[in-house]
């Protein structure tokens, strides 16, 4: 059994361009962790992998993956979207998943750097899905060569730096087709949804979230989740995470999942969003 302090997980976390490839990874998602700070214990493949929330309006959310980077799943009666696909070396990990919640018939792309997109082109071989991707990003979708973000400090830009320098392969992807692509705002009305995609660009120039029933939203990397982290380590343009922050809260959830870590409340954005522009 692994131990992981608050600090030692979001240290971790500075070096996640690097991390899904070494056996600090393999360690922190596939182990049970125990965080002895906030007083829970849970194992990751079991627990809290695929938790499910339910908004009040009844549609259901369900964690598919979660620790290297978190993956989503949205259900109704008829429709299965999944949010994101993970990192390369998820892929069996997510296939033995998806044998459970049901096939997906459209996959969304928060954004398309290495540790989202890393299993689409498996899923398109095995299901063919729809792919929704902002316009943005839809040629690093179908090309699987995608750019480092950015450092949004001097350690994750120089790590962001050496990645693209030393070893730019490990961040490329089987690009995939885009079938649908958007500007400001997709709707999912015609999956049977009462959701959207909304862009909130900041960490890749075609960054999305997900807003659910206006209650929920599944940012992706527009902030974080790890314990005393929740500006993102990396990102292209830092104002624009901000003003992407402004725009989730004006959705008026209460509850904002991202790729990486735990959920985050309302007031927790609101205040770090006070910090920022004040």
């Amino acid at each position: 059994m692994g131990i992981v302090q608050n600090n030692y997980y979001s240290v971790v976390f500075l070096f996640s361009p690097l991390w899904c490839y070494g056996e600090m990874g393999k360690t922190i998602s596939e182990t049970n962790l125990v965080n002895h700070q906030n007083c829970f214990i849970f194992d990751v493949q079991v627990m809290v992998v695929m938790r499910t929330w339910n908004t009040s309006k009844g549609t259901t959310v369900q964690r598919v993956l979660f620790g290297r980077s978190n993956v989503y799943m949205l259900f109704n009666e008829t429709y299965r979207l999944l949010v994101d696909t993970g990192a390369k070396t998820d892929g069996k990990k997510l296939l033995r998943r998806l044998v459970s919640t049901g096939k997906p018939d459209g996959v969304i792309m928060t954004h398309t750097h290495f540790d989202h997109m890393g299993n689409a082109g498996i899923l398109k071989d095995r299901y063919a899905p729809v792919f929704i991707v902002h316009e943005a990003e839809k040629g690093y979708l179908e090309s699987g060569n995608i750019p480092l973000p950015e450092g949004s400090c001097r350690w994750t830009r120089f790590i962001s730096r050496l990645g693209a320098e030393k070893v730019p392969h490990w961040f490329q992807s089987r690009g995939v087709r885009a079938d649908i692509f958007f500007r400001e705002r997709y709707n999912l009305e015609a999956f049977g949804f009462n959701a959207y995609v909304l862009h909130t660009y900041g960490h890749s120039p075609g960054s999305a979230s997900v807003i659910i029933d206006n209650e929920m939203a599944l940012v992706g990397d527009a902030l974080m989740g790890v314990p005393g982290m929740l500006f993102p380590p990396y990102a292209d343009n830092i104002p624009a995470v901000v003003q992407s922050w402004k725009k989730l809260l004006d959705t008026g959830c209460h509850t904002f999942h991202p790729a990486h870590g735990f959920p985050v409340g309302r007031k927790k954005l609101e205040l770090a969003y006070k910090r920022r522009t004040h």
